[in-house]
């Protein structure tokens, strides 16, 4: 069975086409650059506060590829290793079983001892493994899972509109 087709205004819907790709480039670069604003919004209200380090290295970045837009909300990418390791325990949680941190030689001062206020007087603390029990915080995963089918119903109207669009301007 052969099945013809026929293009009335063909001339104006490959010009049509090629003029698209961009228009519809520059629409989701826009959006998904929303998104990841509010990822990122959504992602330090979640994380947890107990110094603000934590929330300070969050960041977002915009990787606009010619085949792909890609919006992430990470950690700083210039961290040590150990600030990871922190981070993650708070993401995923720490059992306490596997959960081993070593902890390095470091001095703290203390101002109470046996539950006496003391001098303020400054000690040597010998570097030990101290086992994590955390329960997972989820800030991370936590932030996209609230918006993940709002930003797909947003990215695909985009799409929608700009479909739409092509179809109006094609008409003859």
């Amino acid at each position: 069975m052969d099945i013809d087709v026929v293009i009335t205004g063909d001339r104006r819907v490959v010009a049509r086409f090629e003029q698209w790709p961009a228009e519809l480039h520059d629409a989701l670069l826009e959006r998904i650059r929303a998104l990841t604003a509010d990822l990122e919004v959504r992602v330090r209200a979640l994380a947890p506060e107990r110094t603000g380090k934590l929330k300070s290295e969050i960041t977002s970045r915009l990787y606009d590829d010619p085949q792909r837009i890609k919006g992430v909300v990470t950690l700083d990418g210039d961290l040590p290793g150990s600030e990871y390791a922190k981070a993650a325990a708070l993401e995923y949680g720490a059992p306490g079983r596997g959960g081993r941190f070593k902890v390095r030689a470091h001095s703290r001062t203390i101002t109470e001892a046996f539950g006496r206020d003391i001098p303020s007087t400054r000690i040597d603390v010998g570097a030990y493994s101290r086992i994590a029990n955390l329960d997972a915080r989820a800030y991370l995963r936590g932030g996209l899972a609230g918006m993940e089918a709002e930003a797909a119903a947003d990215l695909k109207a985009v799409i929608d509109m700009k479909a739409r669009a092509l179809g109006d301007d094609t008409q003859p």
